[in-house]
């Protein structure tokens, strides 16, 4: 489309020109051949060299800019996969380059802050290799670096599961009656920028030098210096025109957007490696209790199959389509329950014995509610006064949670707190009607209840629910319940758009803002452009309206981004339709306006890239002057 935009600007500037030519060429041929020794080059520019200095500039800076995670297994080899993922990143770069100056900062920011979490880890040089498992090999460990935190929010550590194979079932769904797709059952999981640091804090931080890291780096210093150049010259060649007062076509303004744009994630990506296509592979089998543990506090845990979605609701059909919804991990469904036995429990369950813990040492960071908490909050969920205490030497069994315990976990997690709601996607949630045994489960139920025995400390970091419940094997008395917080620690692979995989020190809403802004901002640049020429008065009318509503959604998102997260009935509104729970007529009309929403907001970025290259086909004379030092500077 772009190629036959441009074909078409030249046809009518060629048609303009011919009889110009013709006139001059006569004119030439009547006077005899003059021999000269030297000629300076012409003053101005032409419309070819403009074309050409922009287009070069906007490829540069699209496809040298733009730093993806690594690849997923299965997009690894495939030619096909890597076409389809490239060409929808340059697709993005061109229409929605400040949306990648976001992703960017989102894996800055989190990529500095597991740098600075590990930094303060005590003594890492003691700590035990991910690879070897020996104490000695961990004493001479490298420094780790923000290139180690840019690489790890990249996904580019993972565990190998083949010696795990017994403790991870196939997808999910093939328990409740789904296909059973044994070429889906992972044999490697890649680390989230959670799960490295996760594995940090438990000793296991992995060893890799920055020459390794280096050399898995596609990233030259002559092609970013050559980038930098050509976007600055770029830059300056414009703010030169404005200072002489000469007109700035509309195919300039669209590429000083992306030069700026550029900039910015150069300055986000500095540190990250460009285009890695393998992670560096962990493959200690000590650490097999904390990757299932890892495991199960994942979404992947809670995988089901295309055909269980289908049952649900048509936005869950649509989005199971392109793979946006999420789970909700195993470990939500689980229950660390202290007592010996009960009628709910299974015999085979695994059962741990926790050293006696006192309160300084499960005093939580964390949230922890109790079940009055949920019950009797109104609306609205409190604080538990007290931190979770266990005194004594106490049995812990993992098991299923009962019904009764999942209902007060849903009121708990109708929504987490600090998350932006257009990071929300809609939630997959099946219950089997039925208890069924699993053998993959008990393993690694049994791996995961020696991570609770090896570290203790999880019990009151990650308490997401401490309450009592009746026990059924001795009536009149009850027995506690604990319920652990899941976090994104592994998945198959890391997505390039940011998620819940990334750490953040800062509020949803703060996140929501800073996007929305630099939507913001791109609609108001090309808004600058408010009075120059246009070749006609309907391009003229439509580049404003466009430049209007990109710049207004960016606005308008920020505010419904703010009230959302100050009225409830807002926010549950929103959720209740991504979710499917809406009354059929409810969803159609909130579908239609997002459609129209949506559509027109594609529209308008995709009318300001063709008609930046439309334009030149009747620009103002002025348009091809240049300033005198501009001839000074050879340049393309």
């Amino acid at each position: 489309m772009l190629w036959l935009l441009l074909a078409f600007a030249f046809t009518q500037c060629t048609n303009a020109t011919t009889s110009r030519r013709n006139a001059s060429n006569i004119a030439a041929s009547q006077n005899k051949d003059q021999y000269v020794s030297y000629v300076s080059d012409p003053d101005g520019r032409g419309t070819l060299s403009l074309v050409l200095s922009c287009l070069l500039t906007l490829i540069l800076c699209v496809w040298s800019a733009v730093h993806p995670n690594v690849p997923a297994q299965e997009r690894r080899g495939s030619l096909k996969a890597t076409i389809l993922f490239t060409t929808k990143w340059v697709l993005a770069g061109i229409y929605a380059p400040e949306l990648v100056v976001f992703v960017a900062w989102r894996q800055w920011c989190s990529a500095r802050m597991l740098q600075k979490h590990i930094d303060q880890l005590p003594d890492a040089s003691s700590k035990t290799d991910s690879n070897s498992g020996s104490a000695e090999a961990g004493s001479h460990r490298p420094k780790w670096t923000i290139v180690h935190s840019f690489f790890a929010c990249a996904g580019g550590f993972s565990v190998e599961l083949d010696s795990l194979r017994d403790a991870i079932p196939p997808l999910q769904s093939a328990a409740h009656g789904g296909t059973v797709d044994e070429k889906a059952k992972p044999t490697r999981l890649t680390l989230t920028a959670r799960g490295v640091l996760f594995l940090a804090e438990n000793g296991w931080l992995p060893t890799v030098y920055r020459e390794e890291i280096d050399d898995k780096s596609k990233a030259n210093d002559l092609a970013k210096a050559t980038v930098i150049i050509q976007a600055t010259w770029m830059l300056v060649q414009v703010i030169g025109r404005l200072a002489a007062r000469l007109p700035v076509t509309l195919l300039e303004i669209n590429t000083v957007a992306h030069v700026l744009c550029a900039f910015g994630m150069y300055v986000f990506w500095w540190n990250k490696p460009l285009l890695p296509t393998e992670p560096f592979v962990l493959r200690n089998e000590k650490m097999a209790p904390l990757v299932a543990f890892m495991y199960s506090s994942s979404e992947m845990s809670g995988q089901i199959s295309e055909k269980v979605i289908k049952s649900q609701t048509p936005v869950k059909t649509l989005l199971a389509k392109l793979l946006q919804y999420s789970t909700t991990p195993e470990l939500e469904s689980l229950c660390v329950r202290m007592d010996t036995a009960s009628d709910e429990c299974d015999a085979s369950a695994p059962v741990i014995k926790v050293p006696t813990m006192h309160s300084p040492l499960m005093t939580s960071t964390q949230r922890v509610f109790s079940r009055s908490d949920v019950l009797h909050g109104a609306g609205t969920i409190a604080l538990a006064t007290k931190p979770t205490q266990i005194e004594g030497s106490s049995t812990f069994r993992i098991q299923p949670a009962p019904q009764s315990c999942l209902q007060v976990l849903r009121e708990l997690k109708e929504k987490e707190e600090g998350t932006a709601f257009f990071e929300r996607r809609p939630r997959v949630i099946y219950h089997s009607a039925t208890k069924l045994k699993n053998a993959p489960d008990d393993r690694r139920w049994q791996l995961m209840g020696q991570v609770l025995q090896s570290a203790p400390c999880l019990l009151s970091e990650r308490v997401l629910l401490s309450h009592k419940v009746p026990s059924t094997s001795s009536p009149g008395t009850h027995i506690s319940c604990i319920h652990l917080r899941p976090e994104q620690l592994v998945a198959r692979h890391i997505s390039n758009w940011p998620s819940n995989d990334l750490l953040r020190n800062v509020d949803g809403l703060v996140v929501g803002i800073i996007l929305w802004l630099a939507n913001l901002f791109y609609g108001a640049f090309h808004a600058a452009a408010w009075n120059e020429h246009f070749p006609s008065s309907t391009e003229k009318w439509l580049w404003r309206a466009s430049a209007a509503y990109i710049a207004s959604c960016g606005g308008f998102w920020v505010v419904l981004n703010s009230a959302v997260s100050r009225w409830a009935r807002l926010n549950s509104f929103w959720e209740k339709w991504m979710d499917g729970e809406k009354s059929l007529l409810g969803t159609m009309a909130l579908a239609a306006v997002v459609l129209l929403c949506g559509s027109s907001f594609v529209l308008a970025r995709m009318y300001v890239v063709m008609e930046a290259f439309l334009s030149i086909r009747e620009l103002p004379a002025s348009a091809y002057q240049t300033p005198q030092w501009a001839d000074v500077f050879p340049h393309l």
